[in-house]
């Protein structure tokens, strides 16, 4: 295997979550942009490879410019929101609902790393869309929780309005996470 096989093998092991034809588009394109720059210089295929810095930093940046596919920010989504049923207890004191409250702080503090993460890894529409589901899964192990009355479940409009008001601002925890475009520079 030459030094140009090697560095896109390993370029495409960091494009992981790229749907496979994206995948295949980007390292033709990369060994393209390879071979004209080796065809300009005259050069070494090896010299451009190491000239093109890391692999993980090159995979990095097209998955920046095109994103992750549909299927992992659809785990993604799926992962938090199920998480989020588990927070239930700590929001609303309910030690009987889904497990105790230390399960329930657990949980909590694990959704929120993996909303951050979501944002920083998969970006800021996917983390948005994990939020909302966290949201969503969030009211409805509430509205759940009420139906069946469970017992320690507090009802007060107080405990109500704080778990509202929590649950909404875990839905944009990873999005503010999210890195941020940076805007042209002003000419």
């Amino acid at each position: 295997m030459n030094s140009l096989d090697r560095y896109l093998s390993q370029v495409s092991r960091h494009l992981v979550g790229l749907p496979a034809k994206l995948r295949q588009d980007v390292l033709m394109e990369l060994r393209t942009h390879i071979m004209a720059q080796v065809e300009a210089e005259g050069g070494e295929v090896s010299a451009v490879v190491e000239r093109m810095g890391s692999p993980r930093v090159t995979a990095r940046s097209y998955i920046q410019l095109y994103g992750y596919g549909v299927g992992l920010k659809v785990v993604a989504v799926i992962a938090a929101a199920a998480l989020a049923f588990l927070t239930l207890p700590f929001s609303l004191g309910s030690p009987d609902f889904l497990g105790s409250v230390w399960m329930s702080n657990a949980s909590l503090i694990i959704l929120i790393f993996l909303l951050i993460g979501i944002g920083l890894k998969v970006g800021a529409r996917a983390a948005l869309a994990a939020g909302i589901g966290v949201s969503a899964a969030r009211f409805a192990a509430l509205g759940i929780a009420m139906a069946l009355s469970l017992p320690g479940l507090s009802t007060e409009p107080v405990a109500i309005l704080a778990f509202a008001l929590t649950t909404i601002a875990i839905a944009f925890v990873g999005y503010l996470a999210a890195p941020r475009e940076k805007a042209a520079a002003e000419g």
